[in-house]
């Protein structure tokens, strides 16, 4: 088996930068709380709370009891940003702030400020849901509403003066297909792309590296968008390829020998998980000398061989 890690995959300088926060002040002896997950990669996060790093509800900001005790403790800001009540809260009970907020989603931040302040109305096309989007509507306020289709943008009702972003890891093609409808059905709008330029990259660096693998295994958090995003990707030049969050998720039946075996992930996933998968995939060959089975009989090198489709 030739076990290979991608040579470009590694966590987005913004993830970097909020775990490097997280266990510069956990190392220091602060106390660091906070809401949610620090990133999307729940491995990570859990070896941070091994650090010491305290995962709070909103709700807990408020509660009486916690309020008493926090001041001077720290908060930090998540990558994909915080809700401007959450910070006003933790500010209002004097925590320290943190802030590993993403540069790339604080520039998006400014972006809505100021043309909140202008008098424009916010269209942010993205997951209603994900934590990035829901901290943007609190900067928009009324004037904020999400699209995250291009079926939505056929029917949308938006007024003139209104600017178009991005969450910034949606997928492209959806963005650029509401742009396109919008731009066609309104005029009067502003369209900004606020999409991540590292994850643009990492689309383009996936497929050729997916694509000279016999398996890919694809390492990422189950609720990280870029990393179904970047996964959705390599499987559509490999169908051979498997998402998975750590080493107990993998189905061994889709592994034989001489089959080359490619480890990727996402934008959150850090350099730890692949060399884990790494280590686990070769003491599993050392500990098989007499070869890996396919539990459904066969040649499974031949079988993926002739299952896979030849790149044009």
């Amino acid at each position: 088996m030739q076990i290979t890690i991608d040579p470009k995959a590694r966590p987005c300088p913004g993830v970097e930068n909020a775990i490097a926060l997280a266990e510069d002040a956990l190392r220091r002896g602060e106390t660091v709380y906070a809401v949610g997950p620090l990133i999307h990669n729940r491995r990570e996060v859990e070896r941070l709370e091994g650090l010491g790093l305290r995962i709070i509800s909103s709700k807990t900001l408020e509660e009486k009891e916690f309020r008493a005790q926090c001041a001077g403790k720290c908060f930090i800001l998540r990558a994909h940003g915080e809700p401007v009540e959450i910070v006003s809260l933790a500010k209002s009970c004097r925590m320290k702030i943190i802030d590993a907020t993403c540069p790339i989603v604080r520039h998006s931040h400014e972006i809505v400020d100021q043309h909140v302040r202008d008098g424009w109305r916010i269209v942010i096309v993205g997951n209603p849901n994900h934590p990035e989007v829901v901290a943007l509507l609190t900067r928009a306020g009324d004037t904020g509403m999400v699209i995250a289709s291009s079926k939505e943008a056929e029917t949308v009702d938006i007024e003139n003066r209104t600017l178009v972003m991005a969450q910034t890891t949606v997928d492209p093609h959806i963005f650029s297909e509401v742009r396109r409808i919008l731009s066609r059905r309104i005029s009067g709008i502003k369209i900004v792309d606020t999409t991540c330029r590292f994850l643009q990259y990492r689309q383009q660096e996936i497929k050729v590296f997916a694509n000279a693998q016999d398996v890919v295994i694809f390492i990422a958090g189950k609720s990280s968008s870029n990393g179904r995003l970047l996964f959705e990707i390599a499987k559509s030049v490999n169908p051979n390829s498997f998402f998975v969050e750590g080493t107990s998720d993998l189905d061994l039946s889709f592994l034989k020998d001489n089959v080359r075996v490619g480890i990727s992930g996402g934008a959150s996933t850090p350099r730890w998980q692949f060399e884990e998968m790494r280590g686990f995939l070769e003491t599993l060959v050392k500990e098989n000398p007499k070869g890996l089975k396919n539990r459904k009989g066969g040649s499974f090198l031949c079988w993926m061989r002739k299952s896979r489709p030849k790149m044009g």
